[in-house]
C-alpha cells in the first residue's frame, strides 16, 4: 500500500511542478526576450540571439525551479488535504513522516539538480552570454546600416553620432595577403559625428569597404573623403583621397575574456578563494614583519638621537667634538627617520592591499554559499510548504499559503542582500546566506510537530 501512495504522490506532485516550471521559466525569460529583441532590432543574426536566449535558460532554471517546487507542493498537498485525502492516509495509520517521505525526496533530487546547474552550468552560461555581448557590439555592423536610411546609436561608435549610406554592395578586392576575395562596400557614405567642443564633424566619402579587425574593431577604409571641420581647433574642410575609420573599442575578441566571480564554475571558485586566503596570509605575515623592523628602525632611532644629544652636550660644556663624528652622529638620526617613514609607507600599501584582497576573498565565499544556499532552496521550500499546506479550515490553508509565500520572498531577499555586501568583509554575508536555510528548517520542525 505504502508503494501504490508514494507512487500516487509522487505523480500528482511531478505533474503539476513540470506545468509551474514551465510557466515560471517563460515568465523569467521576459527579460531575456526584450533583449533579445533590442539585439534584433540592432541587426544581429538569428543565430546569435538565438545563442544568448539558450545561454540565459540554465540561470533563469536555477530560479524558477525553487519557486515552481513552492508552488506546486502548495497545490497539491492543499488539493489532499481539501479532499481528506491526508486525513484518509492518517486514519490509516500513515504518519506525517511518511507521507512527507516522496516530497522530501523529490526536494533532494530537485537541489542536486539545482547544485550542478548554479555551480557548473549557470556560470559557464553567463560567461557565454557576456561573451555574446561582447562580440555583438561590433560583429553586426553591417546589419545594423540601413541603405538609404541615418542609423544612430550604432555599439561602438560616440553617443549622437550618426550614418547615412546610400547604398551597399558587395565588389572584388584584395585582403592583407594579397588574395582576391569579395569585399563589403558602402558607397556615398555620411557620418556626422560629436566633437569634444559639442560641435558636429560631417564625414564625407565616396565609398568605403569594411573589415573586421582582429582586435573587434570594425575597419572603414573610405576613399574620396572629405572632413569638415578638419580640426576643433581649425574650423577648416580637409580632403583625402584614402583615409581609415574605426568603429569599436579596441579588444582582442580572438582570445577569451576574463572570468568575473559569477562566471566562475565552484570548482575554480574554490580554488580562487584558496589562492586568496594564501595571498591574505602572507601580506599580513608581511605586515607582522615590517612592524618588527619599524620597531628596530625606532630604537635604533632613540640609540642615534641619545648620541646626537651628547654630541650637542659636549658643544655646550665647550668641548667641541670632531666634524666626523658630529656628522655620523646626525646621518644616523636622518638615516633613521627616513628608514621608518619609508616602512611606515610601505605599511599602509600592504595595508590597501590586504583590505582589497579581503574584499575580493568576501565576494568569491559569498558567491559560493549563495550558490549552496540557492540550490538547497527546492528542499526548503517542500520542507515548509507540505506542513503548513494541510490544514483543517479554509482560513488555516490560506494563512499556510500566504507563510509559504513569504518564507520564499525572504528567501530571496536575503540573497540579494548577502550580494550587495559582498565586499563588506565584516558584515560576514557568507554566513548571513544561510539564516533562511536555518529559519525554514525551524518553521519544518515546528509544521510537523503540530500536525502530528
Amino acid at each position: 500500500m505504502m508503494r501504490i501512495l508514494h507512487r500516487y504522490i509522487f505523480r500528482t506532485l511531478i505533474g503539476t511542478f513540470l506545468t509551474a516550471l514551465a510557466v515560471l521559466s517563460f515568465v523569467m525569460m521576459v527579460g531575456l526576450l526584450f533583449k533579445a529583441t533590442g539585439y534584433i532590432a540592432s541587426g544581429a543574426s538569428f543565430s546569435m540571439v538565438a545563442r544568448f536566449l539558450w545561454l540565459g535558460f540554465p540561470g533563469t532554471l536555477s530560479m524558477s525551479i525553487p519557486i515552481a517546487a513552492l508552488v506546486s507542493t502548495l497545490l497539491v498537498f492543499g488539493r489532499l488535504s481539501s479532499d481528506s485525502e491526508i486525513s484518509a492516509m492518517r486514519a490509516c495509520g500513515v504518519s506525517m513522516r511518511r507521507i512527507m517521505l516522496t516530497p522530501f525526496l523529490l526536494g533532494i533530487a530537485l537541489s542536486a539538480a539545482s547544485l550542478y546547474i548554479t555551480a557548473v552550468v549557470s556560470p559557464n552560461s553567463a560567461y557565454g552570454r557576456r561573451t555574446i555581448r561582447r562580440i555583438v557590439k561590433t560583429s553586426d555592423f553591417l546589419a545594423i546600416i540601413q541603405p538609404g536610411k541615418t542609423v544612430t546609436g550604432i555599439p561602438g561608435m560616440p553617443p549622437d553620432t550618426s550614418v547615412f549610406v546610400r547604398a551597399r554592395l558587395q565588389k572584388p578586392g584584395t585582403n592583407a595577403l594579397g588574395a582576391a576575395e569579395m569585399q563589403d562596400v558602402l558607397e556615398d557614405v555620411r557620418i556626422l559625428e560629436p566633437m569634444k567642443n559639442g560641435a558636429m564633424r560631417d564625414i564625407r566619402a565616396g565609398e568605403a569597404r569594411v573589415f573586421q579587425n582582429t582586435n573587434g574593431t570594425v575597419r572603414l577604409e573610405m576613399s574620396n573623403v572629405t572632413i569638415s571641420p578638419l580640426h576643433e581647433d581649425r574650423p577648416i574642410t580637409g580632403q583625402a583621397e584614402w583615409i581609415a575609420y574605426t568603429v569599436g573599442e579596441a579588444q582582442n575578441i580572438e582570445a577569451a575574456p576574463s572570468r568575473r566571480v559569477k562566471d566562475m564554475p565552484s570548482g575554480d571558485l574554490l580554488l580562487s578563494i584558496a589562492a586568496t586566503n594564501g595571498a591574505i596570509a602572507q601580506v599580513s605575515q608581511n605586515i607582522l614583519d615590517n612592524r618588527a623592523r619599524i620597531r628596530n628602525v625606532q630604537a635604533e632611532g632613540t640609540s642615534a638621537r641619545a648620541g646626537f644629544a651628547g654630541k650637542l652636550a659636549l658643544l655646550a660644556s665647550g668641548q667641541s667634538p670632531s666634524p666626523e663624528e658630529a656628522a655620523a652622529s646626525w646621518s644616523a638620526v636622518s638615516e633613521g627617520a627616513v628608514s621608518r617613514w619609508n616602512y611606515e609607507l610601505r605599511e599602509v600599501a600592504m595595508k590597501s592591499d590586504l583590505r582589497e584582497l579581503q574584499r575580493t576573498a568576501s565576494k568569491m565565499r559569498t558567491e559560493y554559499s549563495n550558490r549552496i544556499v540557492l540550490a538547497l532552496a527546492s528542499l526548503c521550500f517542500i520542507a515548509v510548504a507540505v506542513p503548513y499546506g494541510l490544514k483543517s479550515s479554509r482560513r488555516e490553508s490560506s494563512m499556510g499559503t500566504f507563510l509559504c509565500l513569504g518564507v520564499c520572498v525572504f528567501y530571496n531577499l536575503i540573497l540579494i542582500m548577502t550580494d550587495s555586501l559582498a565586499k563588506n568583509p565584516g558584515c560576514r554575508p557568507h554566513l548571513i546566506a544561510w539564516v533562511p536555510v536555518a529559519v525554514c528548517l525551524l518553521l519544518s520542525i515546528h509544521g510537523i510537530r503540530r500536525n502530528t
